[in-house]
């Protein structure tokens, strides 16, 4: 049983960083897409929805700056 418990906590950081950079590739995709939808398809002007598109977009970029093990680093 400890064969597993050593083999779940050595693949679980990869596997949690690897979840964590899929979720930041999806979320910059769809982010984009929203204010590109908005901007040229629904033509909105309503200043309140893109308020809260920079807030959320800007939280998300502070997330991926606080956590440096999300980047892909060359081994020297």
């Amino acid at each position: 049983m400890s064969d597993f418990k050593n083999e779940y906590e050595r693949v679980k950081p990869k596997v949690n960083l690897w979840f964590k950079r899929i979720y930041i590739i999806c979320f910059n995709v769809y982010a984009w897409f929203w204010l590109y939808r908005q901007i040229f398809i629904r033509h909105s002007n309503n200043f309140e929805d893109y308020l809260l598109w920079g807030f959320m977009t800007f939280g998300m970029y502070y997330f991926v700056l606080d956590n440096d093990d999300v980047f892909f680093k060359t081994k020297k």
